[in-house]
C-alpha cells in the first residue's frame, strides 16, 4: 500500500498535462494588471507632454505679439488652451508681464490675468512668481504664462489624481515689452 502511494505521488509529480492552463490562469490577472497600468502611465505621460507644448504654444505666441492684449485676447489664449490639450478635464491658464527695474533690484507687476479657477496676480500675490523668474536686465520684461490641468487617471494602476502644473518665462520678441490695452508703455 505505502508503494502503491509512493508511485501515485510520484507520477503525479511528473506529469505535465494542463500546466499550461494552470500557469495562465496564474498569469492572466498580473498581465492585465501591468497591460491596464502601462497604458494609465503611458496616458499621463502623454497628456503632461502635451500640457507642457500647449503652454509653449501659447507663450510664444504671446512674445510675438507687438500689439496691446485685452480680455478677448486672453479668452482667445485659453480657448486655445482647451483645443491643444483636447481633454474635458477643469482647466486654468495665467498670463502675466513683470518688468525688471534694476535700481530696486526687483521685479513689478506689469498686468497679470487669470482664467479658470485661477485670478490674476496682485501686487501682494505676486511674491511666489517673482522668486521664480530669471535674473534680467534692468528694464527688461518677461511674460510667465501658467497652466493648470486636473488629471484623472483612466484606471487606478498607481496614480492618483494630480494638476499638471507649467511655469514658462518668455522674453518679448518683436516689441519692448507685452502691453495691456490702454497701458502705456513703461520707460526703459
Amino acid at each position: 500500500m505505502k508503494l502503491c502511494l509512493r508511485n501515485s505521488l510520484s507520477r503525479f509529480r511528473h506529469d505535465s498535462q494542463g500546466s499550461y492552463s494552470v500557469e495562465a490562469i496564474l498569469m492572466l490577472p498580473m498581465l492585465a494588471w501591468a497591460i491596464l497600468a502601462m497604458y494609465s502611465y503611458f496616458d499621463g505621460l502623454r497628456l503632461a507632454n502635451v500640457n507642457v507644448k500647449a503652454a509653449h504654444t501659447i507663450s510664444d505666441i504671446l512674445s510675438r505679439e507687438t500689439d496691446e492684449v485685452n480680455d478677448a485676447y486672453i479668452n482667445g489664449a485659453e480657448n486655445l488652451f482647451g483645443f491643444l490639450v483636447n481633454r474635458g478635464y477643469q482647466k486654468s491658464l495665467r498670463i502675466s508681464v513683470f518688468r525688471f527695474d534694476g535700481t530696486d533690484n526687483q521685479f513689478d507687476l506689469m498686468w497679470s490675468e487669470g482664467r479658470g479657477t485661477v485670478s490674476g496676480y496682485t501686487q501682494a500675490t505676486a511674491g511666489n512668481a517673482i522668486d521664480r523668474l530669471p535674473v534680467t536686465a534692468d528694464g527688461d520684461t518677461v511674460i510667465t504664462v501658467e497652466t493648470w490641468m486636473d488629471y484623472r487617471s483612466a484606471f487606478v494602476m498607481g496614480l492618483t489624481d494630480t494638476t499638471l502644473y507649467n511655469f514658462l518665462v518668455t522674453s518679448p520678441r518683436f516689441a519692448p515689452q507685452l502691453l495691456w490695452e490702454g497701458q502705456a508703455a513703461a520707460n526703459t
